[in-house]
């Protein structure tokens, strides 16, 4: 009887230059990945945001007026921490979200005071804004600090 079928007995698989050019580049993606990962490179929303003020003073208040918000992201008052450190070190205001501070409402003698017409709880901190302290609590040396909520970023840091 004569055979239908032949097996092949090759003994070859993947050449050992291509198999060496495969595990070299599953390891170059492999360590990328976990570089990403390890390093925090992708810290979420909001990393890129820079907020400029411009600090001005009067006999009662400290004010500081949002020149600017420069970035990559939005930034929403739900999204900031504000932390108001006095001069002699203590805290003044503890830390809060800026969508906490009800326009023209002064908390721990810090005002928050949208530009826009509308104010709504998630709006955006936008050039115009400002942000008034009582002179007569915090002295000159008192620190402000804007963060995100998970501090992972710092916003700006002002010394009043």
């Amino acid at each position: 009887m004569k055979k239908i079928w032949a097996m092949r007995k090759e003994t070859d698989g993947v050449s050992p230059v291509i198999a060496t050019i495969l595990m070299v580049a599953i390891t170059v993606v492999l360590a990328a990945v976990l570089y990403v990962m390890v390093l925090g490179i992708n810290t979420g929303v909001n990393a890129n945001i820079v907020i400029s003020f411009e600090k001005k003073s009067t006999a009662t208040n400290w004010t500081l007026n949002v020149l600017s918000v420069a970035g990559t992201d939005s930034l929403s008052k739900i999204d900031c921490n504000i932390l108001v450190k006095k001069a002699d070190g203590t805290t003044g205001m503890a830390q809060r979200t800026l969508d906490t501070m009800t326009s023209n409402t002064y908390y721990s003698g810090v005002r928050w005071v949208e530009s826009g017409a509308t104010v709504t709880a998630q709006a955006q901190v936008n050039a115009g804004d400002t942000l008034t302290f009582d002179r007569s609590l915090y002295l000159s040396g008192s620190t402000v600090v804007i963060t995100s909520i998970d501090g992972k970023s710092t916003y700006a840091t002002v010394t009043i």
